[in-house]
């Protein structure tokens, strides 16, 4: 990201400190541990395990197949449609009618696996790639509808799609229009807050649970991470990052008047 566009989106700040900010995300784009970057559409189409035929979308980011199978993407998270009389999240029913646009090319469509294949819903998680090598959840991150997420261990891409939401995000395409996708200070993250979030903090305490380790950032902020994740951890000390500043995404929730954001992997953790 270059100075200028640093300094419009992160517009008031001090000129010292758009440039930590810019190093931050930097630094956060590049912390992906995968090596794989996007593939050509040739290459795409190589990588397809199965084809299968599309029945019905049901939001930006889930579709079911012919056969049954309910099938969700990998490396991608789409605001969530509102179901049983709650609202729609900002930019849910565009990224519905973004994918049912795309699919409408070919309602056939190549599977690609990772790791897991499954998830803890029983849903078949796949890359999905049309008959001419295009990745559906690319283009729904090309088109600001999507933000790139890392659930190890499906992070063979990782790198790619980071690369490509960050385009999205500096033209502030879509969902990154919205104040709610703004890299803010812990601090000034408001007690409503709940969500997809990206912070900017400083480390001041580190503490462990039964389940849980963590990270405190504010009196009433803090990092959580499942012990079962630990070992997606092994490229940072956790212990050593009391005092440490740190750039993090991840998703927040409220308990008890106190905050937490639940991040997975060490993907979505730099320190500066």
């Amino acid at each position: 990201m270059n100075k200028k566009l640093s300094l419009s989106y992160f517009s008031g700040a001090v000129i010292v400190k758009l440039l930590c900010l810019s190093l931050l995300v930097n630094l956060f784009i590049s912390s992906a541990r995968a090596d794989t970057a996007c593939l050509s559409a040739q290459q795409q189409l190589e990588q397809v395990d199965e084809w299968v035929i599309i029945a019905k979308v049901i939001d930006g980011d889930t579709v079911h197949l012919k056969d049954g199978r309910k099938v969700r993407f990998i490396g991608i998270n789409t605001p969530e449609i509102g179901r049983k009389g709650k609202a729609s999240q900002p930019f849910a029913r565009k990224a519905y009618t973004a994918l049912k646009k795309i699919l409408a090319q070919s309602k056939t469509v190549g599977l690609s696996y990772d790791q897991d294949r499954k998830d803890h819903y029983k849903r078949t998680l796949a890359y999905i790639s049309l008959k001419n090598g295009l990745s559906v959840g690319q283009e729904l991150l090309r088109q600001g509808l999507a933000h790139a997420i890392a659930i190890p261990p499906n992070t063979k891409y990782i790198n790619c799609y980071r690369e490509i939401e960050e385009k999205a995000r500096v033209l502030k395409l879509g969902l990154w229009a919205l104040a709610q996708n703004q890299l803010i200070s812990a601090h000034d993250l408001s007690s409503g807050s709940k969500g997809y979030r990206f912070i900017s903090a400083e480390v001041t305490a580190y503490s462990e649970s039964r389940k849980s380790i963590y990270l405190k950032l504010t009196s009433k902020l803090s990092v959580r991470i499942s012990k079962k994740d630990k070992h997606y951890f092994s490229a940072l000390n956790l212990k050593s990052l009391p005092g440490k500043k740190v750039l993090l995404r991840g998703w927040v929730s409220s308990y008890k008047g106190r905050q937490s954001i639940y991040v997975r992997s060490a993907i979505d953790i730099s320190v500066l």
